[in-house]
């Protein structure tokens, strides 16, 4: 995706005294942590393209300094010239990235040499847990994920915009698909969808998902007003979603930070780390980490995850 710099282009700085604590832009947007479709690189800069408040805005990222003292620099041109894009792109960043998040209190309560979890806090210091803002987005990429590598879904997710969303033209001469909406979708079969994108048995969960959504018998919206325990009953009765699915779109997408989804590389740093390699399910795991580490089970996840893909004696086990 190229990013020129044509007329029309605008900037604003974001400090980290505006955020008060660490920050590092590149592990936090390569955790391959998210429930939305992965940015581009270009040049260095980390480049994407939203929808906000009904206007198409592409942006770029570029953090200068270090985790603790950084400007993180953003550029951004839109589809229409409305006064309060810059304003809107704000908020979607305070969002997407955690910028709210207080991580010197989650480093402060569990910096203890007793606690496992800490030794993960130098090299990741500033890594940050980033959340969708598309709801409908979120659990569909949160299905996809399901047995798949983040790159495998994340072609899957491509596809399924491509062929499935509005393609808009920017300023720049760029151009993009943005995600489809679920009534596009609810009108598909599952074998039109998987034709298409390759999603495999997810299709017909997305097809299914999406049709629920699209007759208002699932309000994704209602999800965010529940509780930890109540969202994820709701989650568990559609159909394709599993435990770790739903605390995957428990946590980045609806943001419910104790939440705490586990692949076979969590349950591996957790039984290793914690229980001596003695096994446990994969649904205790997930118990286990909401329970050690109650509102920050989803950064937990987050920077064990990172720490478990680091540690090369893990890939040797099972």
């Amino acid at each position: 995706m190229d990013f020129a710099r044509p007329v029309g282009m605008r900037k604003f700085t974001i400090s980290n005294s505006e955020i008060g604590g660490p920050l590092n832009l590149k592990e936090t947007i390569l955790s391959a942590q998210t429930s939305e479709p992965e940015w581009a690189m270009h040049g260095g800069l980390f480049i994407n393209v939203k929808e906000l408040d009904g206007v198409a805005v592409k942006y770029s990222l570029n953090q200068r300094g270090t985790a603790d003292n950084y400007n993180i620099d953003v550029e951004f041109i839109s589809a229409s010239s409305t006064d309060g894009i810059e304003r809107a792109l704000r908020e979607h960043l305070n969002r997407v990235l955690g910028l709210r998040d207080d991580l010197l209190s989650f480093y402060r309560e569990y910096d203890s040499e007793k606690e496992p979890l800490s030794r993960t806090f130098r090299d990741l210091r500033g890594l940050r847990l980033m959340r969708g803002t598309n709801l409908y987005e979120s659990l569909l990429c949160s299905i996809l994920s399901q047995n798949n590598s983040a790159k495998r879904w994340n072609q899957i997710a491509r596809l399924l915009m491509k062929s499935y969303g509005r393609h808009i033209r920017l300023p720049d001469g760029s151009s993009s698909y943005l995600f489809p909406d679920p009534l596009k979708i609810a009108r598909l079969t599952a074998r039109e969808l998987q034709s298409k994108t390759s999603a495999g048995y997810r299709a017909k969960s997305i097809v299914d998902v999406s049709r629920l959504i699209a007759e208002k018998e699932l309000e994704l919206a209602e999800l965010v007003k529940l509780d930890y325990e109540r969202a994820s009953e709701v989650l568990l009765q559609l159909h394709g979603v599993g435990p770790k699915v739903a605390d995957c779109f428990l946590l980045y997408g609806l943001g419910k930070l104790e939440a705490a989804p586990v692949d076979v590389w969590i349950h591996r740093i957790v039984t290793k780390l914690y229980f001596g390699g003695r096994k446990i399910s994969r649904v205790n795991t997930a118990r286990f980490l909401r329970e050690r580490f109650g509102i920050w089970a989803g950064y937990a996840q987050l920077y064990l995850f990172d720490y478990a893909r680091r540690t090369t004696v893990m890939n040797n086990e099972s």
